[in-house]
């Protein structure tokens, strides 16, 4: 066996690097924000439709789903491209947070439809 047959296969797997970090960081940054918004939500809204007279119309598992779906889907994100190159798993922590924002619109848009009624 070569010495280039023993180094293809370690030459061929990404390697956890300072570039891998940064990436996780400043995109997890901005999964943070989707994630502070979902909590200041949870917080606000609730006290707001009770001084509207509207408590009992509180959407407590949309509430609930707009705190746990940015880090789960981000780590979903990060698990899948994991594996990849720095560039593809920027790619695919790139589409996790357009994920991210789909789904926090979407539970805007439900949340509204369960409080107008």
């Amino acid at each position: 066996m070569s010495a280039e047959s023993r180094d293809a296969p370690a030459a061929a797997r990404p390697r956890f690097g300072a570039g891998r970090v940064a990436v996780t960081v400043v995109l997890g940054l901005l999964a943070a924000w989707f994630l502070f918004d979902g909590v200041s939500n949870l917080l606000a809204l609730p006290q707001q439709l009770e001084a509207l007279g509207l408590a009992d119309r509180t959407p407590w598992v949309v509430l609930g789903a707009s705190v746990l779906a940015p880090p789960v889907l981000f780590a979903l994100g990060a698990i899948v491209g994991r594996r990849l190159p720095v560039t593809r798993y920027t790619l695919v922590l790139i589409a996790a947070l357009a994920v991210i924002a789909t789904t926090r619109l979407s539970l805007i848009a439900a949340a509204s439809a369960l409080v107008v009624g």
